[in-house]
C-alpha cells in the first residue's frame, strides 16, 4: 500500500453542525405529494457517538410534527444507533458519501437513505422507503448548514 498520508477529516465529521432542510415527498411513480421543512442538529457526544436530532415541521405520513433525538455509535466506517422510533445503520462509502438503512417502526418501513454533500455545506439525502418488498415513498431532502 501506498502512503497518502492522513484523512481530510475523520468519518461523519462533515455531518456536524445545524442544518436546515426541506423534504420533498414522491408516490413510487414520481408524483410530488408535498414538501416540509425539516431542522436538524448533528454534534459529537464523544469521540465514538454522535448525537442526530432532526425535527419535521408535518412527517409524512402522520401529518404532524414529529422529532427525533438518536445517538450513533462510530466504528471506523461504519455506524449505528436506535431509539424508540428506528433502528439504523449506515457506512461511509466516500468521504462525502454515505448510505444508511433504516427500520422504522413510524412508517413501517425499510429506509434507504444516501447521503451525499455537494460541498461542505450543502448536503441532499435521496430516500427510498420500503413496505412488504414495494416502494412506498421517495424523498428527497436538501439541507444547507447554517451553523
Amino acid at each position: 500500500m501506498n502512503d497518502y498520508g492522513p484523512p481530510l477529516q475523520r468519518p461523519y465529521q462533515c455531518f456536524m453542525g445545524r442544518w436546515e432542510g426541506l423534504t420533498k415527498s414522491f408516490t413510487p411513480r414520481g408524483d410530488f405529494i408535498e414538501s416540509t421543512a425539516v431542522h436538524m442538529e448533528v454534534y459529537w457526544v464523544d469521540d465514538n457517538t454522535w448525537h442526530l436530532h432532526e425535527a419535521f415541521e408535518r412527517f409524512y405520513p402522520l401529518g404532524k410534527p414529529v422529532v427525533f433525538e438518536t445517538d450513533i455509535r462510530v466504528d471506523g466506517k461504519f455506524c449505528w444507533g436506535e431509539n424508540e422510533f428506528i433502528r439504523l445503520d449506515g457506512s461511509e462509502i466516500t468521504p462525502f458519501n454515505y448510505v444508511f438503512t433504516i427500520h422504522s417502526d413510524v412508517s413501517k418501513t425499510t429506509v434507504y437513505n444516501n447521503h451525499y454533500f455537494i460541498d461542505p455545506n450543502q448536503r441532499r439525502i435521496i430516500t427510498h422507503k420500503v413496505k412488504d418488498g414495494k416502494t412506498e415513498l421517495y424523498q428527497i431532502q436538501d439541507f444547507v448548514r447554517v451553523a
